[in-house]
C-alpha cells in the first residue's frame, strides 16, 4: 500500500455544511473570538447546556480543532482567522452551486494530498473493498486504539464522499472519475501561469506593503491573490498552487529582489522554500547600474 502519514487527525466535525458555516463565522468575525463563538454556537442549538459548557464542548472541543486540523483556520486566542483555503471556500458561496462544490472538492483534495493520502492509493484501483482498506490503514497509522484509528479513517472517507471524490457502501470505495478528473485540473498549479500569476502576485504584494513597511505576511498574500483570481477569472487558486507558483518565480525574477523572512516562533501555514519555512516576504526592485 502507498505510504500514508503515520498519524492522521481526528475530525470531531465531519459534516461539510457545518464546516462551511463555521468557516463563515470565523471569517465574518475575524480576530473577535467571542463573536466567532456565538456565531458558531448558533449552528448547534442546545438549550439545556450552559454557554460555558457549549463553548468548551462545541466551539473549543469540536469546531476549532476540526477546522485547524483541516488547515482552514489559523491563529490562536483572539487572533483566529480563516486561512487562504478557508477564505476560498467562503468567497465561493457568491457563485453558483456547481462551482462552490468544485472549490470545496479541490480544497479537500489538497488536504488529502498533504495529510491523509487516501486518494493517492485509491486512484490505483477501479474499486476497493472498504473493510480491507481500513484494515491496511489501521496497520500503518498511529492511534490510541484500534477503534479510534478506524473512527479517524471513517470520518475522512465520509468527507471525501460528501464532496463527490469517492463513493462507497459496505463493500467498496472508488473514485468518481468525472469529479476526480475535474479536480485534478482545478488543482493543477501550472494553469495559473497563463493567467499571469506574477502580475496578480506583485499587485497584491505592493497593495499590502503600503501599510507594512514592505514586509508582508505570506498568508495575507495567498488570500488576496486567490480572491482576485476567483472574482476576476472564476479560477481556483489553493494554497498549494500559490506556493508552487511563488517557488517558480523567486529565482526567475530579474527585476525584483525577493527576500523571505523566518518566523520568530512556531507558526501555522508557513511557506516552504528549499527545505526551510518562511512567514513573510519583502520585495525590492533591483538597482540598475548607471552607465
Amino acid at each position: 500500500m502507498t505510504n500514508t502519514s503515520s498519524t492522521i487527525p481526528l475530525l470531531k466535525e465531519k459534516r461539510l455544511e457545518q464546516i462551511r458555516d463555521s468557516i463563515e463565522c470565523i471569517d465574518k468575525y475575524a480576530f473577535n473570538r467571542n463573536k466567532q463563538r456565538d456565531c458558531v454556537l448558533k449552528l448547534y442549538p442546545h438549550k439545556e447546556k450552559s454557554l460555558e459548557h457549549r463553548d468548551k464542548s462545541i466551539f473549543r472541543g469540536m469546531v476549532l480543532p476540526s477546522l485547524r486540523a483541516l488547515g482552514l483556520i489559523t491563529g490562536r486566542g483572539q487572533s483566529i482567522r480563516v486561512s487562504a483555503n478557508g477564505k476560498l471556500i467562503v468567497e465561493s458561496r457568491n457563485f453558483d452551486e456547481e462551482f462552490q462544490e468544485r472549490v470545496f472538492r479541490t480544497v479537500i483534495y489538497e488536504i488529502d494530498k498533504n495529510v491523509f493520502k487516501f486518494l493517492e492509493h485509491l486512484s490505483n484501483f477501479t474499486s476497493y473493498k472498504l473493510g480491507r482498506f481500513k484494515d491496511e490503514l489501521c496497520s500503518k497509522i498511529e492511534g490510541p486504539s484500534e477503534k479510534q484509528k478506524r473512527e479517524r479513517i471513517s470520518n475522512w472517507l465520509f468527507i471525501l464522499k460528501q464532496v463527490g471524490l469517492i463513493f462507497y457502501d459496505t463493500r467498496i470505495a472508488f473514485i468518481k472519475a468525472s469529479n476526480f478528473k475535474q479536480t485534478l485540473d482545478d488543482a493543477n498549479a501550472r494553469k495559473i501561469i497563463s493567467l499571469s500569476f506574477k502580475k496578480y502576485f506583485l499587485a497584491a504584494y505592493f497593495k499590502l506593503a503600503e501599510e507594512s513597511a514592505g514586509i508582508v505576511d505570506i498568508l495575507e498574500l495567498r488570500e488576496m491573490v486567490a480572491t482576485k483570481l476567483l472574482w476576476g477569472h472564476k479560477t481556483i487558486l489553493t494554497e498549494n498552487q500559490f506556493d508552487e507558483n511563488l517557488r517558480w518565480i523567486i529565482p526567475e525574477s530579474d527585476e525584483y529582489l525577493i527576500s523571505l523572512g523566518r518566523p520568530m516562533g512556531a507558526g501555522e501555514k508557513l511557506f516552504e522554500y528549499k527545505g526551510k519555512y518562511y512567514k513573510t516576504i519583502l520585495i525590492r526592485r533591483h538597482k540598475r547600474e548607471e552607465k
